[in-house]
């Protein structure tokens, strides 16, 4: 079994504020893509109107999900003025300490039952 965690964060776009947001995320990605070599995936999707997004991700484990929390965390509170997160879904082995940083997000987890991960 694999120790990965794969995460799908669903965002609520502002009305006039998607130029904004997409401004605003490029500085995350830049920051996740500089520092996190333990990031194996960091994605984010728009829907055609502009008005929902989707951050997907995948950490190696639980201690690379940290030290991205570490990196980008202190950008959150911009982000949010930008969009609101309407779902938080986290896929795989979470740590306690990963866990509790995450909670504040009202995060549903998903503990791996079975499949293939190549």
């Amino acid at each position: 079994m694999s120790n990965r965690i794969t995460t799908d964060f669903q965002f609520n776009i502002g009305e006039n504020k998607l130029k904004d947001f997409k401004a605003f995320v490029n500085k995350m990605i830049e920051t996740t893509a500089l520092n996190e070599p333990n990031t194996l995936v960091y994605e984010w999707h728009i829907n055609a109107s502009g008005n929902e997004g989707h951050l997907l991700e995948t950490f190696t484990d639980s201690e690379a999900f940290l030290t991205h929390l570490d990196n980008v965390g202190h950008m959150f509170d911009e982000l949010f003025t930008y969009a609101t997160i309407t779902r938080a879904k986290i896929y795989g082995a979470t740590s306690d300490e990963l866990k509790q940083s995450l909670d504040p997000l009202g995060v549903e987890y998903f503990e791996h039952f079975n499949g293939i991960t190549r």
